[in-house]
């Protein structure tokens, strides 16, 4: 993961700005609405669905959901693929709940 952080960094400062990690920011409410996928067998899993819990404690509308047996990545597989399609599904769900006039249904 170092390698990959160290790609979008500028300096090591850059780790606690919550524009480069969101998560870190001391204010997150007023969000948009929001979906997180995360796969289960992704190094980054914890981080994200985190990220969604502080989202939701802040008072956002905020939808986690886990793709069991998903690998980082899995959205590379295409959309014949299982994780994909089931990922599919909750981003359809999604935004059929909160259509783009900003009101839910």
């Amino acid at each position: 993961m170092e390698d990959y952080l160290k790609l979008y960094e500028r300096d090591e400062k850059d780790r606690e700005n919550p524009y480069f990690a969101p998560i870190l920011a001391e204010d997150l409410s007023d969000l948009p609405n929001t979906l997180i996928l995360t796969a289960e067998f992704d190094p980054l899993r914890d981080e994200g669905e985190a990220y969604g819990k502080k989202l939701a404690d802040a008072g956002n509308q905020v939808e986690v959901h886990r793709i069991p047996g998903a690998l980082h990545g899995y959205f590379a597989l295409g959309i014949s693929h299982l994780h994909v399609q089931e990922s599919f599904a909750y981003i359809n769900e999604f935004l059929e709940k909160y259509k783009p006039d900003g009101k839910e249904d």
